[in-house]
């Protein structure tokens, strides 16, 4: 290479896309969320949190999260109109619960990429919860497992915004749901 000039690149090296062609809901879902949530890479997907996940929140319009976000409905059950659930494209494992037209929780059920702000997923162990969040951490038995089955609740604000865990016999997550009061719901909307 001559000094002063630029390095010759091949372009068969190169991306296929770059940053400025990701279109949120248009193109790679989770990318594009990451774009907009001005993630620094997007390897890492946004943590779940009381108040969201990324640029979707808790109490978001369904209607603007499916412009912004490409939701996609997936479950409206028979009876309850006002309540059913959505889903990320990209992000399977996601369940985004809608309560009068509003985002009301994020639920997971299965291992992935996603976790909390604390770093726990489907998966983690009951114990590193309970030493993560101290006392403040609401521990109940679970409704449906038997003992040592969990409900681990941590509210942001006290009955309104929340993470809850739920631990199966093993001691491990086996659900995770952050949000609203949604976050006590033990039959999806029910």
């Amino acid at each position: 290479m001559s000094e002063g000039h630029p390095p010759q690149v091949n372009r068969r090296e190169l991306p296929s896309r770059t940053h400025a062609q990701i279109i949120p809901g248009r193109s790679d879902p989770g990318a594009a969320l990451n774009a907009v949530c001005g993630s620094q890479t997007f390897a890492s997907p946004a943590p779940l949190t009381a108040e969201g996940w990324g640029g979707i929140k808790i109490g978001m319009p369904e209607a603007a999260a499916m412009r912004r976000f490409g939701l996609k409905e997936s479950n409206r059950p028979s009876g309850n109109e006002s309540c059913h659930e959505d889903v990320v494209p990209g992000y399977p494992q996601l369940i985004v619960m809608i309560d009068e037209g509003r985002i009301a929780r994020f639920s997971l059920y299965e291992r992935g990429p996603l976790q909390t702000d604390r770093g726990f997923g489907i998966g983690a162990r009951e114990n590193d919860i309970r030493k993560a969040y101290g006392p403040t951490l609401k521990v109940e038995p679970h409704a449906y497992d038997d003992q040592p089955a969990h409900y681990l609740t941590f509210w942001t604000k006290p009955g309104r915004k929340g993470v809850r865990y739920e631990t199966d016999t093993k001691g491990r997550v086996n659900a995770v749901h952050v949000g609203g009061a949604a976050i006590q719901y033990i039959e999806g909307c029910d």
